[in-house]
């Protein structure tokens, strides 16, 4: 085999000859690897003592910064962690004010552990400037329910005297994280600092998440472990996708932050829950009018409640991160208004490209534990890569004013979309033995091999330029396992992920309870629901002829003639038996009452 290989390389003789192989490595450097040469250097300039190493925040950006921790507290191992996250942050010694808040997702679920963790907020010492603050939802909400009421209490602390204003910066968390040294001021440091092109500070900073050393390696004997086998193939990956992969010097722009540790201006966030609800009121017919020259729908116009229940779910942190890209500093505010025209919008999106509003460092360490069960895994994944869908289904009526976040989104979202596309269907036609020839062996070995290559250049240089301490080096020792834990735990989950979402029956998701995801107003793609929605309603259309003909026939939302697509969802029952109402009546059969340890349903 290696003979083959060798022989081929050899045998090129002409342009023409190399093409297919040369045309794979300009598409693959283009894409993924042109930065990795500019990272470098500026590691080498930070060590030579040209750029600076550590970094002190100047007195007039010490900002006061709020850090929320959101979690569930269900079990004593997640008190024990959110307490040590909660110190790792009151330790950081970050310059400025600092308020760190636990935010609790359903606190009567949470029973005696709530009231210890209030308990020892109370008599924990903590160093001068820094407050430690319990809150949250009574009952389970979701995630970003939670942080919202988190954000809410510190307002009424506020609006109470015994805080002087809302911080400037806003920290979102994992509780189960634990800070690298100085990993606050590092982003805060990083937040503010002056864009070139445009002089404008950053909009949102994400970190560089690390699986703990001890997590993924316990000696020579933890090998012969799973566990441990599984947690070096991640921290390998983190090396590689977030050390290396996460600074915004590509082809292509990065929107996306770490949901481990980011850091946004508090002006960003706190317009977030009312930008949900706004962009629901969004319609079609106003996008076609702002390119006939009408002003667009103005958000400061906008009179709704806040929909904070819109942000939850599986990519709440990459909810952020674009949202925040389609921001703009206007007269000293950060806003999300539309641009004016098409061309504004135009012109947006080439000042983004070119300096783009979402920044990095290496060096702001944030160590995140990670499942180590293939299954645990395995679901893991499959949230993280279906949420991408189901983002860009919540974002899109803003993302088609807002080009330069939808620009580069939509690109890199076809991309994808053909990668696993292809991928699928060249799997089911090898089964089905329709695949055509099969790729020469040379070809094979030369395709693995240039894998490798990528994710151990990859793996080196994230090692590098985060400064990691030699025993980190150890994480090499997964590189053999890229190519099979990629295939099971990205490319099938992604595949499975984004075709359940699209044309199955929606991506089942416990993110968040079934009563937020139907306070949320928002749906999913869900070919295969909206058609056997639409079968049913034809069928008790022919039989009764009490249906009218209506866009809900295709639809996702609760009518007075099906449920909505969520039901069911997260309770584990069936939909309510609405479509065959009894004989004798135009309304839906009433449902059955549930048992009494479930959650009663929303009403109707």
């Amino acid at each position: 085999m290696i003979e083959k290989v060798v022989w081929y390389l050899a045998s090129i003789r002409s342009v023409i000859e190399a093409s297919p192989l040369m045309r794979a490595l300009i598409v693959c450097v283009c894409l993924y690897q042109l930065d990795m040469v500019i990272v470098l250097v500026a590691w080498l300039l930070r060590k030579a003592g040209l750029a600076p190493t550590t970094v002190a925040l100047e007195p007039e950006n010490r900002k006061a910064a709020v850090v929320v921790l959101p979690t569930l507290l269900r079990k004593r191992g997640e008190l024990e962690g959110l307490v040590a996250a909660m110190r790792s942050v009151a330790g950081n010694r970050y310059p400025g004010r600092l308020f760190v808040i636990a935010c609790i997702d359903g606190s009567v679920e949470a029973g005696g552990l709530y009231a210890e963790l209030c308990a020892w907020a109370a008599r924990e010492p903590v160093p001068p400037g820094v407050e430690l603050h319990v809150a949250g939802s009574a009952e389970r909400a979701g995630k970003a329910v939670a942080m919202d009421l988190g954000v809410e209490y510190l307002k009424q602390l506020v609006a109470a005297g015994r805080v002087d204003r809302f911080p400037d910066v806003f920290f979102n968390m994992d509780a189960d994280s634990i800070l690298g040294e100085g990993a606050l001021e590092r982003m805060v440091y990083r937040l503010t600092r002056k864009r070139r092109l445009t002089g404008q500070p950053y909009h949102i900073v994400t970190s560089n998440v690390v699986v703990p050393f001890d997590q993924c390696w316990g000696g020579l004997r933890s090998l012969g472990s799973l566990k441990r086998w599984l947690a070096l193939s991640v921290a390998r990956e983190y090396v590689g996708s977030i050390s290396a992969g996460k600074v915004n010097w590509k082809l292509t722009p990065m929107l996306e932050v770490s949901g481990a540790l980011y850091c946004t201006w508090s002006e960003i966030y706190l317009a977030a829950p009312r930008y949900a609800a706004f962009m629901q009121q969004l319609r079609f017919r106003d996008w076609l009018k702002w390119w006939l020259g009408c002003p667009p729908p103005q958000f400061s116009e906008f009179r709704g409640r806040p929909l904070p229940e819109a942000m939850t779910g599986p990519g709440d942190d990459t909810w952020m991160g674009w949202f925040a890209a389609c921001c703009k500093l206007e007269n000293g505010r950060f806003t999300p208004e539309f641009p004016r025209t098409p061309l504004h919008a135009l012109a947006a999106a080439v000042v983004q490209y070119l300096s783009r509003t979402v920044a990095y460092d290496p060096l702001a360490k944030v160590y995140s534990k990670t499942p180590t069960t293939i299954p645990g895994l395995f679901k893991q994944r499959l949230r993280w890569n279906s949420s991408r869908m189901q983002d860009m289904l919540r974002h899109w009526p803003s993302l088609a004013y807002h080009w330069k976040a939808g620009v580069p989104l939509l690109f890199t979202t076809i991309i994808v979309f053909m990668a696993i596309t292809m991928f699928a269907v060249t799997v089911l036609a090898a089964a089905w033995g329709t695949a055509g020839p099969a790729p020469t062996p040379a070809f094979v070995v030369l395709a693995f091999l240039g894998y490798y290559v990528s994710r151990l250049a990859g793996t080196v240089v994230g090692l590098i330029i985060s400064d990691s301490p030699g025993r980190e080096w150890i994480k090499l020792v997964a590189l053999p396992l890229c190519v099979p834990f990629h295939i099971v735990f990205n490319t099938l989950t992604l595949l499975i992920g984004y075709y359940r979402d699209a044309f199955g029956f929606g991506e089942p998701t416990t993110f968040a309870p079934e009563r937020t995801l139907l306070r949320s107003n928002l749906s999913r793609l869900a070919v295969a629901y909206r058609l056997r929605r639409a079968l049913l309603l034809a069928a008790r259309s022919a039989v009764r002829g009490d249906v009218p003909l209506g866009s809900f026939w295709l639809g996702w939302h609760r009518t007075p003639y099906t449920p909505s697509g969520f039901e069911g969802w997260s309770s584990g029952q069936s939909p309510p038996p609405v479509f065959w109402p009894r004989r004798g009546t135009g309304r839906p059969a009433p449902v059955p009452p549930e048992a009494p340890n479930k959650r009663p349903r929303t009403p109707r």
